[in-house]
């Protein structure tokens, strides 16, 4: 059946008794004010209702059949994470807005709120794979996190999948170089090592699809382990990331390490002898100075207003 008159043959939302939906324009009072209808609900995650703010600060969050939904008895029961984010982002967001839903269901003792976001969300890597076209989805997404970290100097977590891209392609050869070139074993390929020396090899010009630049060969020489010389920054940050060490190493820490590797990769293109790499925000402001109109154009993708008192 032709799906026109599927449509006419279903029956409309009003015709449900007491149920309708529509799109509003929800502003901050108006969110603030549905917030007190939030009586039972889980755990706000801070990192989702950041993430969600930072779409609507940015005019990049799209409305979908997905927003906010209340019972018969006016409790909110779906969207307390975008009704946060409305007022954390101080801005006019247009939603589908449900009411009326039942708050009991007849004969059964389930109600409606238990059938809500029980579906498996899609992960950013999911949507870079099957949106996107990405082949390497997760790692991307990964990489992308950790860059958008060095750039913004605080934790992103969270990024949309507009904001991964947007990260991606600011890094785009520097990252694709490093996803074709990584290596296989645990602490080498954390996602934090990648995007550090995507980060600092973005400030080479010239010789990157040859891979002839200097950070290349010391990515390269790294990871082989071939060639290294005592004392040298890279022999140093090999011996880390392939000791006992390492295996502790997880998405967490990516950002951490990242600054880590930029500090090695810093004190090698300057030829300085280490024994022990130590913690330094050195070579990370360093390779920043290098690009301050790329790292300033994803620095702001995570600026929010000021919370008012």
């Amino acid at each position: 059946m032709p799906w026109a008159r599927r449509i006419a043959k279903s029956a409309p939302v009003a015709a449900e008794a007491g149920l309708r939906s529509l799109w509003m324009e929800v502003d901050p009072a108006t969110a603030t004010k549905w917030l007190e209808n939030n009586v039972r609900n889980r755990r706000i995650s801070d990192d989702m209702v950041i993430a969600y703010a930072r779409d609507m600060v940015n005019g990049v969050w799209i409305a979908t059949h997905q927003g906010i939904a209340f019972n018969d008895r006016d409790e909110l029961i779906d969207g307390q994470h975008r009704l946060n984010a409305i007022v954390m982002s101080g801005r006019t967001v247009r939603t589908m807005v449900t009411f009326g839903l039942p708050s009991v269901i007849k004969g059964a003792e389930m109600t409606t709120m238990d059938a809500v976001d029980r579906g498996r969300t899609r992960s950013v890597a999911d949507q870079l794979t099957i949106q996107h076209g990405m082949k390497n989805g997760s790692i991307t997404a990964a990489i992308a996190m950790s860059l958008a970290g060095l750039c913004y100097g605080e934790r992103t977590r969270r990024l949309s999948v507009g904001q991964t891209l947007d990260v991606f392609r600011a890094f785009e050869d520097a990252a694709t170089w490093m996803i074709m070139h990584r290596s296989r074993e645990h602490g080498l390929k954390s996602a934090g090592v990648l995007a550090s020396f995507a980060f600092a090899m973005a400030t080479e010009n010239e010789g990157l699809w040859d891979g002839s630049t200097a950070i290349q060969k010391a990515y390269e020489q790294m990871v082989s382990g071939e060639g290294l010389r005592d004392r040298t920054a890279m022999k140093a940050l090999r011996a880390f990331l392939t000791s006992d060490e390492a295996k502790l190493l997880t998405r967490g820490t990516d950002r951490g390490l990242a600054e880590l590797c930029l500090q090695a990769i810093h004190m090698e293109a300057k030829g300085k002898k280490v024994e022990k790499l130590a913690p330094s925000l050195d070579g990370a402001n360093h390779y920043r100075a290098l690009q301050p109109e790329r790292v300033a154009k994803i620095a702001a993708m995570f600026k929010l207003p000021e919370m008012k008192k």
